[in-house]
């Protein structure tokens, strides 16, 4: 493996949500991890939940794309900060479709569902009563496994995409 695809499988970012009382890291290119400050989870409804996890996923993505574009800088040995302009019809294409692909995902027990359109709005349900019947760790768990699966969706519609315009 190159140095580029050993720096994103052993990424790290953490980001805390406005207020402190969340916080989530992803590990690697997948892997979700959300934390709850010492008794907050029990204070929360959904409804303020999922704004709250919105907003976190808005700064998780930032700081991964932070992340990301350090590894590329190391990677090529020049600053990297963001992609370069389309030089094509096709990268017009491209880039235009990308920003309208709507990734989702959802907790195995459907009580969370994550949506996103291009990476930038996102949306956060969660199913009325869960945080009454869900203990923190197996809320946590729940989110994790709607991260994994949004983020699967989002790789898998971008691949396709590059296919259909690029292949």
């Amino acid at each position: 493996m190159g140095v580029l695809a050993d720096r994103l499988d052993n990424m790290r970012v953490r980001v805390q949500s406005p207020g402190g009382k969340i916080a989530a890291e992803l590990r690697g290119r997948t892997d979700v991890r959300l934390s709850f400050s010492p008794e907050s989870y029990r204070y929360f409804n959904e409804w303020d939940l999922e704004r709250q996890l919105a907003a976190l996923a808005r700064l998780l993505w930032a700081a991964r794309m932070r992340e990301y574009y350090a590894a590329v800088s190391e990677a090529f040995g020049e600053t990297i900060t963001g992609e370069s302009p389309p030089q094509t019809w096709r990268d017009q294409e491209y880039y235009s479709a990308r920003d309208s692909i709507v990734a989702e995902g959802r907790s195995a027990d459907g009580r969370i569902q994550l949506a996103v359109r291009g990476m930038t709005e996102w949306t956060v349900r969660i199913a009325d009563g869960s945080l009454r019947t869900l203990t923190e760790d197996e809320f946590c768990a729940r989110v994790g496994e709607a991260a994994a699966e949004l983020i699967s969706d989002q790789f898998a519609k971008i691949r396709e995409l590059k296919n259909q315009i690029y292949g």
